[in-house]
């Protein structure tokens, strides 16, 4: 029992994360995060057999995901908070720190407003670091395809903070973007 109390600390975070980006509703991921690992709980004899142990979660919680979006009435979800991106600090200053957390409100803005598949692929790739590869098992898609949808997505999110931000250097931008 305390091995799988580590395992659902170290592994909480990441799989509400996903779920959140899936669902965009707290109160929903919470549900589903909890059926994720009641799911791993109830297999757990079965773990050691597992190869990428992050892999399994993303898929259980990606199918527990759709599991919920279907069985629910209303298949609209209300963003209740935004999700976090980080913007690397300027030198630490009241001005630069106003200026960075501006923009890291209106990235979390845009990156929300970007189509679903986009929008889930960029925030795994960018948050959760994982690579094309790995999304796209996860997702059950082509390489290429989850690769087509981050080059979109970075496309969208500039052009939309080029219209808030016209004067910012693009190119310290984007290479945040694709660390």
């Amino acid at each position: 029992m305390i091995a799988f109390n580590q395992f659902y600390d170290c592994f909480y975070v990441k799989v509400f994360r996903f779920c959140y980006c899936i669902l965009r509703n707290k109160n929903a991921c919470g549900e589903v995060v909890s059926d994720v690992f009641l799911s791993v709980w109830q297999s757990r004899k079965r773990l050691l057999d597992i190869l990428n142990m992050e892999l399994y979660l993303y898929i259980i919680a990606k199918n527990t995901c759709y599991r919920y979006m279907k069985n629910e009435k209303s298949s609209e979800y209300v963003m209740l908070d935004e999700i976090p991106v980080s913007v690397e600090r300027l030198e630490d200053n009241p001005e630069n720190d106003l200026l960075a957390n501006e923009i890291e409100n209106t990235l979390t803005e845009v990156i929300n407003k970007l189509p679903e598949k986009s929008r889930i692929i960029f925030l795994m790739s960018r948050q959760d670091g994982l690579k094309y590869r790995e999304i796209a098992e996860i997702l059950g898609l082509a390489e290429s395809t989850v690769h087509v949808q981050a080059r979109i997505a970075i496309k969208k999110i500039v052009e939309q903070m080029k219209k808030y931000y016209p004067d910012i250097d693009f190119v310290v931008f984007l290479l945040l973007l694709l660390k």
